[in-house]
């Protein structure tokens, strides 16, 4: 213990020592730099320090307090900030948009108000009092149009020379041929409406609107009825429509404004006061924008030139420009609000920040030590070590963290113990498979043990025709109470054009509930199979032999659902693998039985052969039975058949076996000289073969490690390519996805351009109602002015037409009731048609979103198609390597199987090697007694 403290107090001496070299190294550089530099430099250089030496000097509490007041407080301003940015230009946006709509509303409104003047003239100038009645007559019209419609302030009948022919009462026209709109009117036999002018006597602008009157024989102009509108009287048009501190102003197309809510910019022009107004003729575009007014005031300025303005169907070209105006600090009043809204709550919010980042700083330190503490304890292995977990904070999850990996670490010691019982498990199982070689023996262990194991209620194998992809279950092991499928014949025809290839390529299917899983809802017939048996869960396997699919293994859970882990599909897995294999080598068996049967058969027949040739054998051998004792002079008989070729041949042997032993006694000696010579090379020919034969052993080992890693990464590959593989399917599968939503979206802009074609057509349906509300106008009028002339009349017969007069002024009041309604009816379609434009305007941004939101999903669908090409070229790529892997493989089989040939012929050549070198030693002692031998031999 004393020396561990010793050691720990060296260590920290040690590390104060480091940190004092390295300030002392820092100081000296700053030093260096304080002088290189300036004197500004050195009072900046000498703040530095000081601050970071003060830093330094704290707590380790008020250190953590102080970063994370910054840390806290810091995002707070700056998202702050950003969100005042953002929400500012959005307002900003909105406050311009509002205006502008207004301003559009506003000229609207004047366009709407002239056009029924422009209706209003018409009428008159087809009134039949005005072409052919009296001068009284036709003043009486006059004055009752200017005292109903309150917008006039004098109409007039002028000749065609500008004269005044009949004037309503109190006012004096005098001569108007100047009038361009008289002018028009005359010239083009069309109604006009002609552009302000002003009037020195009012000291106010006037719109003059005019119209021909036509002899109703031959249609040619008499006169010109002029209706004189003060410019006055649009203020009560457009009040409405300027809010509290706007300013409006109506410029003609001289651009000089006739028309504002301040006189003195009456008269004025209109680029002088806004020089961002461009002169006429230059080509003119709305705009909404904050400009420097003429008196060096600034403005939120809305422009509406006429050819930008909702022209109205039927009325001439105004050529009227509409300008609406409001102080930038009023329109931009709810900025500044928002501005202090964000500002003050950002404010509250960093100092509420600051004070809990304080509070929960000193909160975090203990927590840390007492984390790095169960951190110690876990590396020295006390894996039993917890924390208590008390907030969900960072350090709660911490201590989470810590104790989840105690926990797992625990349960992966647990773990590792259940997969080597696991391992276990499988070997046993395959020890069990592979005890016997018979097939039948095989499949019985193979579905009893697996069911054992995996504890499920039935396990089958599935035998397949190759041919014709049916087949039936040729072994089963089932739980009592359940249906018996041993030998039940199934044939499924979707199984070989789907199927197939994919169990060819080791898939296992495993499902959990047969009525919910996504691959079944459209199999029923499947389903019903399975019901037939009380199938309420599955788990199939392949079983390969030699890569060719011979059937199926199969799990059945018949009493409930079940979710098969994944730990029980591998473990099912390998074991169908070896199932495969032992039914491999089982008919590897009973293929070398039927070869052995089969030669011993053979051998049978033989042996019969063979007792016939031994009786005539037996008398060859007495007549050349001197040969044996060495006299090479007998001859054998030579007869029919076998053995009376053997005897022809004997005898040819015999000649030449006596001239062959002639040589040999000469060659005798030759070869034992040969044979001692060479006996020494032969013997290092033996062991040299044998240092071969055992190093060609270890290179078979070393192939066959290369083959089983060879193995291992194909069947990876083949994972990746069928991972890849549904990676594309995904992909494709989006990219359809993606096209429907594109040609829905486009769908939904058609559709929400009908929409607003069809809310057009309404609008242009209220216009329609204004004529006719105008026709109906002009039809209270004419029935007024007939009541007039009824009244007229009446007066005229005295007494006798006292009930007519009555009934004149009835008319008349109907008259005037009619015209009251259908000024309301003006005012109820004038509110349609501002809401209609309203509503036109909000499908117009709508269809600018719809267009907005289908450029992003056509861009998000070429990123899909090119995330589908990527998936291809990877899916490609996958299964170039897979293939590739696959031949590796069979490669290495084939190196193998040929280097075991080679270690096979290495040994032959060993054993023959050791063999030859004995038969050599002893060569030289039959040489010998081959000399005595042949001594025997009668040659002559």
């Amino acid at each position: 213990m004393l020396n561990k403290t010793d050691s720990a107090k060296s260590g920290d001496a040690q590390e104060r020592a480091s940190l004092s070299s390295s300030s002392k190294t820092d100081n000296a550089v700053q030093l260096s730099s304080i002088q290189m530099t300036g004197g500004n430099t050195d009072n900046i250089s000498n703040s530095s320090n000081s601050l970071m030496s003060r830093f330094k000097r704290l707590s380790l509490s008020t250190k953590t307090t102080i970063l994370a007041i910054a840390i806290g407080t810091f995002p707070v301003l700056i998202i702050g900030a950003g969100a005042y940015i953002v929400a500012s230009q959005s307002v900003s946006n909105k406050i311009s948009q509002l205006q502008q709509a207004q301003t559009s509303g506003f000229a609207d409104k004047i366009n709407r108000f002239m056009f029924e003047r422009y209706g209003d003239i018409q009428v008159l100038a087809n009134l039949p009092t005005i072409r052919t009645g009296n001068s009284s007559e036709q003043r009486a019209v006059l004055d009752n149009y200017v005292e109903i419609y309150q917008v006039y302030d004098g109409i007039g009948v002028f000749n065609l020379n500008g004269d005044v022919l009949v004037e309503s009462q109190g006012n004096n026209f005098g001569n108007q041929s100047n009038l361009n709109s008289f002018q028009n009117a005359k010239n083009t036999g069309n109604p006009a409406i002609g552009q302000p002018v002003f009037s020195k006597s009012s000291n106010s602008f006037n719109i003059y609107t005019a119209a021909p009157i036509k002899n109703p024989q031959t249609g040619e102009t008499t006169s010109v009825v002029i209706a004189r509108i003060p410019a006055k009287s649009l203020k009560n048009v457009v009040k409405n429509y300027a809010s509290p501190g706007q300013e409006y102003h109506i410029a003609d197309a001289q651009n000089q404004i006739f028309l504002s809510e301040e006189e003195k910019y009456v008269g004025k022009n209109l680029t002088e006061e806004y020089p961002e107004i461009p002169q006429k003729p230059v080509t003119e575009k709305a705009f909404t924008d904050v400009i420097k007014h003429k008196n060096a005031e600034s403005e939120l300025v809305s422009y509406i030139p006429s050819s930008e303005q909702i022209q109205v169907p039927g009325l001439q070209p105004l050529n009227w420009d509409v300008v609406l105006a409001t102080d930038a600090s009023t329109a931009f009043t709810p900025q500044r609000n928002l501005l202090l809204t964000i500002a003050l709550g950002t404010g509250l919010t960093a100092l509420a920040v600051a004070f809990i980042a304080a509070w929960l700083a000193k909160q975090a330190t203990q927590p840390i030590l007492n984390a790095t503490q169960a951190v110690a304890k876990l590396g020295k292995g006390q894996f039993n070590t917890r924390l208590d977990v008390g907030a969900e904070d960072e350090i709660g999850l911490l201590n989470t963290n810590i104790n989840q990996m105690a926990s797992q670490l625990q349960l992966l010691i647990k773990e590792q113990e259940v997969e080597a019982q696991r391992e276990k498990l499988k070997a046993d199982i395959t020890l069990r498979i592979r005890r016997s070689l018979k097939a039948d023996d095989i499949l019985k262990t193979a579905v009893r043990e697996i069911r054992q194991a995996l504890k499920t209620d039935r396990v089958v194998i599935y035998e397949f025709n190759p041919e014709t992809w049916d087949g039936a279950v040729i072994a089963e092991s089932v739980s009592a109470g359940f249906p018996k499928m041993m030998g039940v014949y199934i044939e499924d025809p979707c199984f070989r054009e789907r199927q197939v290839e994919m169990y060819k390529n080791g898939r296992v299917r495993a499902i959990a509930n047969i009525y919910e899983d996504k691959g079944l809802k459209q199999a029923s017939c499947y389903i019903k199979m399975l019901e037939q048996f009380g199938v309420k869960a599955n788990l199939v396997a392949p079983i390969l032999i030699q890569d060719n699919l011979m059937g199926l293994l199969i799990a059945h859970n018949c009493e409930t659902p079940r979710d098969w882990q994944q730990q029980e599909v591998d473990l099912f897995k390998q074991l169908a693998t070896q199932i495969g294999f032992a039914l491999e080598q089982a008919k590897l068996l009973e293929e070398v039985e039927k070869a052995r049967q089969l030669a011993q058969t053979d051998s049978d027949d033989e042996r019969h052969q063979k007792e016939e040739l031994q009786m005539q054998l037996i008398e060859l051998l007495s007549e050349v039975e001197g040969a044996a004792m060495g006299d090479l002079t007998v001859r054998a008989d030579v007869t029919a058949g076998d053995i009376g070729t053997v005897a022809d041949f004997f005898n040819s042997i015999v000649e030449s076996l006596r001239d062959i032993v002639t040589q040999v006694k000469t060659s005798a000696t030759k070869v034992n000289q040969a044979i001692g010579d060479n006996s020494g090379a032969i013997s290092l020919l033996a062991e040299e073969a044998l240092s071969q034969a055992a190093e060609i052993t270890y290179t078979l080992d070393a192939v066959d490690e290369m083959t089983q890693s060879m193995q291992a990464v194909a069947e990876n590959a083949k994972e990746a390519a069928v991972i890849a593989n549904t990676a594309r399917s995904t992909a494709a599968n989006s990219g359809k996805a993606m096209e429907l939503t594109v040609q829905n979206i486009f769908g939904l802009r058609e559709t929400v351009g009908e929409t607003a074609k069809k809310v057009k057509r309404l609008g242009e349906s209220t216009q329609q109602i204004s004529r006719v509300v105008a026709l109906i106008n002009q039809i209270s009028m004419q029935t007024n002015l007939l009541a007039i002339n009824a009244g007229i009349e009446a007066a005229r017969a005295g007494e006798e037409g006292q009930g007519f007069a009555v009934v004149a002024e009835e008319v008349g009041e109907l008259a005037a009731r009619s015209a009251a309604a259908t000024n309301e009816i003006e005012q109820i379609v004038e509110n349609i048609q501002r809401e209609t434009t309203d509503v036109v305007q909000a499908m117009e941004v709508g269809v600018s979103q719809v267009v907005e939101g289908t450029h992003i999903v056509e861009d998000a669908k070429l990123s899909l198609n090119q995330i589908l090409e990527v998936s291809r070229q990877i899916d490609d790529l996958v299964q170039s390597i897979s293939t590739t892997t696959n031949r590796g493989v069979a490669t290495s089989h084939q190196v193998s199987a040929l280097m075991k040939e080679i270690a096979a012929v290495s040994q032959r050549t060993s054993a023959s090697s050791r063999q030859v070198s004995e038969s050599l030693q002893q060569t030289v002692a039959i040489s010998q007694q081959l000399q005595e031998s042949v001594g025997t031999f009668k040659v002559s």
